[in-house]
């Protein structure tokens, strides 16, 4: 059966539009934040200072940032995908689209 796109919006190569991308990037950002250990990692190595998280956390670059450090850690992406029900191709397209580095048609 053919999935049609009803909403007419524009989807990228990799099939996701830019708001699945959102939705995965803040997926992330929930699985980050739901554990401290992964949440006070994640701030360490992205040196991200916790104040500026209110100010940045909707932004396609912080979301697109959370989902490059998942692809960093494999067993960190495993398990998001696995609580997510995604596959890890699918964040690596959403983090490329937030990026910027996916072509829009």
């Amino acid at each position: 059966m053919k999935v049609v796109n009803r909403l007419k919006v524009p989807r990228t190569k990799s099939g996701l539009n830019f708001q699945e991308a959102e939705t995965v990037g803040a997926a992330g950002f929930s699985f980050l934040a739901s554990e401290p250990e992964y949440f006070s990692r994640f701030a360490s190595i992205t040196g991200i200072d916790l104040s500026d998280v209110a100010e940045t956390a909707g932004t396609r670059e912080f979301l697109g940032g959370v989902l490059e450090y998942l692809m960093n850690d494999e067993s960190l992406l495993l398990s998001f995908c696995q609580n997510n029900n995604f596959q890890p191709a699918s964040v690596r397209s959403a983090q490329l689209i937030l990026s910027g580095n996916n072509s829009e048609h």
